[in-house]
């Protein structure tokens, strides 16, 4: 591994998936909210919408990790198409679940259907669950992925050819750890300064959301309209303030 360095620089990832997926066997259904755990998409559509709102408003670009079955069955891409679009699995399978042979004939499909919906071969792969695993890399390195972000951490990488670029985590100001997920944010367990702050400790600041999760909670369901505005806000904030902050923002990409 060869580290990397490169200053002040933020990219906000996106994760476009399966409204509220949770693992059933190697692939994931949508949480059951009284229709059963078949994978639902409304939620994953209209919060990419909301998500390109706070991009125009503040300027930026995002890199989606889109899994190809939730790209196919939504308009999605309609929406988010002026971002960067990488691959998150077909099925948002739990790749340490799947054999070699498996992997060879999911991760290319894949790769073919987004490819296939935005007319360029993505470049980058976060794996499903962030299940982590290196027996995919020759195969993402065969299909022309560059980049892979499936872990966490604070340094640049190249493993097996490819550059791993890693969700940030740290401490937070009252010494407890956090990852870049904004997930406990929307979930109502962690405010936006938790994550400026997080940001402020380091010069490259990598951090994520789903698009369902500014529309639907895992804990109490879809959300009213007061809770979405906050969400909106909140996601606005930490751009704004980053960018205040001297960070500048770029798609995953960038790195290679």
């Amino acid at each position: 591994m060869h580290g990397f360095r490169i200053s002040m620089k933020a990219c906000f990832t996106v994760d476009l998936d399966r409204d509220v997926n949770f693992q059933d066997g190697r692939k994931a259904g949508s949480l059951d909210r009284g229709q059963g755990t078949a994978p639902r998409f409304t939620s994953s559509e209209k919060g990419a919408g909301i998500i390109q709102e706070v991009l125009d408003e503040t300027g930026i670009k995002a890199t989606f990790f889109a899994e190809a079955r939730t790209l196919s069955e939504t308009n999605a891409f309609e929406i988010i198409s002026s971002n960067e679009i990488a691959i998150h699995g077909m099925d948002h399978e739990d790749i340490t679940l799947m054999t070699v042979n498996e992997l060879e004939t999911m991760l290319p499909e894949a790769a073919d259907v987004v490819k296939g919906i935005t007319g360029k071969r993505p470049k980058g792969f976060r794996a499903p669950f962030m299940k982590y695993d290196e027996r995919s890399f020759p195969i993402l390195k065969k299909i022309g992925i560059r980049y892979d972000s499936s872990s966490y951490g604070n340094s640049i990488t190249e493993i097996n050819g490819i550059r791993e670029i890693p969700v940030s985590h740290g401490v937070d100001i009252r010494g407890r750890k956090i990852a870049a997920y904004l997930w406990p944010m929307h979930e109502g367990t962690r405010s936006p300064d938790d994550y400026t702050e997080l940001a402020s400790k380091n010069d490259i600041f990598v951090f994520a959301t789903h698009t369902w999760h500014m529309v639907e909670s895992r804990d109490r369901g879809l959300m009213g309209a007061e809770d979405i505005r906050k969400n909106k806000e909140y996601l606005a904030h930490i751009i704004s303030s980053l960018l205040d902050n001297g960070f500048k923002f770029s798609t995953m990409d960038s790195f290679i």
